[in-house]
């Protein structure tokens, strides 16, 4: 048993190495000007150890977006909150939090041009959140309930867009509760339903 946790631990020291060695890459230059050898390089791993874990870079690409989208969506507690003020930014506010300690990951995705995929799947994940919570809490009934939803992820992508290109000039608790205030304004989560 202790054999199998050394090797897990190392299985997992060297994807974390080759992410950051990817996400450094990353934000360095463009992902066609990116090569398996100066992922390994520079995660100090064997080419062969990076085409263990990934078929090639597109993988590599596909399964930090959605590692950290999975985790971004994990620490949030979208799942739980309710309309009242405090549920909704209870629930942003982890959302920045993970943002801002993963600053080098989002600001890559976000700053590189060809990386649409990215974006797309972040609307994906907010829209089918909000979506499901229009429709469990019978909020704006008279309303487009897909329009909402667009609405409100391209909001909340929008600013996370914004903030991070902008260096985070407001901590992750200002950006939630002015966050909300815009949705609780625009009556998308309005305290008195």
């Amino acid at each position: 048993m202790a054999a199998e946790t050394k090797i897990d631990r190392r299985i997992l020291r060297t994807k974390e190495a080759i992410n950051k060695a990817f996400l450094e890459l990353f934000s360095e230059k463009e992902l066609d000007h990116i090569t398996i050898n100066d992922i390994s390089e520079r995660a100090n791993v064997n080419r062969g150890t990076v085409y263990l874990h990934y078929t090639d870079k597109y993988d590599l690409l596909n399964q930090c977006i959605d590692d950290h989208l999975n985790k971004m969506f994990h620490a949030c507690k979208f799942n739980e909150f309710n309309q009242v003020q405090t549920g909704l930014i209870d629930a942003l506010k982890p959302a920045f939090v993970y943002f801002e300690e993963n600053y080098l990951f989002f600001s890559s995705m976000l700053a590189n041009q060809r990386t649409t995929v990215f974006r797309e799947r972040l609307m994906q994940i907010i829209a089918s959140t909000v979506d499901q919570k229009i429709k469990m809490n019978d909020i704006n009934q008279e309303m487009d309930k897909e329009l909402i939803a667009q609405f409100m992820a391209s909001a909340f992508v929008g600013t996370v867009e914004w903030w991070i290109l902008n260096k985070m000039p407001h901590p992750p608790q200002f950006m939630a509760e002015q966050l909300w205030r815009l949705f609780e304004r625009n009556d998308i989560y309005p305290l008195d339903r």
